[in-house]
């Protein structure tokens, strides 16, 4: 039963988020962002753990297909292309006064005032 719940989680939190960032990506707006943003924060959450039961449970198909050379070169391939995007988006400049105005307004929003 828990390996059940755990698919079904997966995949209700795969749908969760995938929705909500591209709703964020195509609306554009901060006031979206802002509401949805507890919502692909727990999902995100839900999901990690998830999936994480998930690669426990299937660690044997897994490992046989990562046997394989081409789906191992592609699995790097998407880990380098993660990597990559980190660092770019780790390293993007950014106006720190701004951040911590908004982190204030975001505080306030949550609080209710």
């Amino acid at each position: 039963m828990f390996r059940k719940t755990v698919s079904i989680t997966l995949l209700v939190s795969l749908m969760a988020l995938a929705s909500s960032g591209m709703l964020m990506i195509f609306l554009n707006s901060l006031e979206f962002q802002l509401q949805m943003h507890p919502v692909h924060k727990i999902f995100g959450i839900l999901m990690t753990l998830s999936g994480a039961f998930h690669v426990y449970f299937n660690f044997k198909p897994i490992k046989k297909y990562l046997s394989l050379r081409k789906v191992f070169v592609f699995g790097v391939g998407m880990v380098l292309i993660m990597s990559f995007l980190y660092v770019v988006g780790m390293n993007k400049p950014l106006d720190k006064q701004k951040i911590q105005e908004i982190e204030v307004l975001m505080l306030q929003l949550e609080k209710g005032n």
